[in-house]
Order: C-alpha cells, then sequence, then structure tokens
C-alpha cells in the first residue's frame, strides 16, 4: 500500500465498504484522535463504524469527492442502505437510507493519525422514522 495520503484514504473507504473495522489497524496510527463522530480514539472510531455495521449491514459508501493537500484528504461521501437493525435506540425498520457524510483525515507516516467526521444525521434520522413529522400547516 502506498504512503501518500491520498492512497490511504481511499483504502479506508475501502475498508468501510468492506465492513472490517478490525482492519483499521492496517492503516490508523494507534495513537489517532477523532473528532465529531469518530469518537476520540481509534477504540471508538471502530465501536462508531461498528455500529453502522450493525443497523445497515449492506450500506455503501460511495465517495463523491476526494480532494488531497500536503497531509489533510478531504471528502464527500454518500451512503445508501437498508435499516435491518438498532440505530440510536431505533429498531430495524427495513426503510432504505441515503444521507452524506464528510471526513477530513490527515495522514502521518502513511497512517491515519487523525481524523474529523460529520454526517447528515438528520436525514438519517428522518429516514429511519425516528423524527416526529410536521403536521401540515
Amino acid at each position: 500500500m502506498s504512503n501518500d495520503p491520498k492512497s490511504v484514504a481511499e483504502r479506508f473507504y475501502e475498508i468501510v465498504n468492506d465492513w472490517s473495522p478490525q482492519k483499521l489497524d492496517e492503516i490508523c496510527s494507534p495513537d489517532l484522535r477523532g473528532h465529531a463522530g469518530a469518537g476520540a480514539d481509534l477504540a471508538q472510531l471502530k465501536q462508531s463504524i461498528g455500529s453502522f455495521v450493525e443497523a445497515f449491514p449492506d450500506l455503501t459508501a460511495d465517495t463523491r469527492h476526494l480532494v488531497c493537500e500536503g497531509d489533510l484528504v478531504s471528502t464527500w461521501v454518500s451512503y445508501e442502505g437498508t435499516h435491518q437493525g438498532e440505530f440510536a435506540g431505533v429498531a430495524g425498520s427495513g426503510r432504505s437510507v441515503k444521507f452524506a457524510a464528510w471526513d477530513l483525515i490527515r495522514v502521518e507516516g502513511g497512517r491515519i493519525a487523525e481524523i474529523t467526521q460529520y454526517c447528515d444525521v438528520f436525514t438519517l434520522m428522518n429516514q429511519i422514522g425516528a423524527l416526529p413529522t410536521a403536521a401540515p400547516a
């Protein structure tokens, strides 16, 4: 595997699409720092991805944009799948979901040293029926 930041980020999404959070050890620093949805460290990142694996076992990540500058990689990702297991306290609904996410990844020495993840949780929660619908005005 190449150590350049773009290749490392591409490998990250291959692992996400393979739904193998344990493989993150291959490309993440053991001292990884996470922010927002990524959790605070490598263990929490694996847990976060694992929660999506359980709730949306057919979820796929489509990297729409991947931009690299120096050691930073910014990605815009579109996810699609089916809500089949519990997510955020909501039992599997069988509903299809499609939502966007943005990640900022910093690569150091060929490994992910820092990651910030944001996803459109509002859209996701609405699609699985977790949000009340507004009454027509």
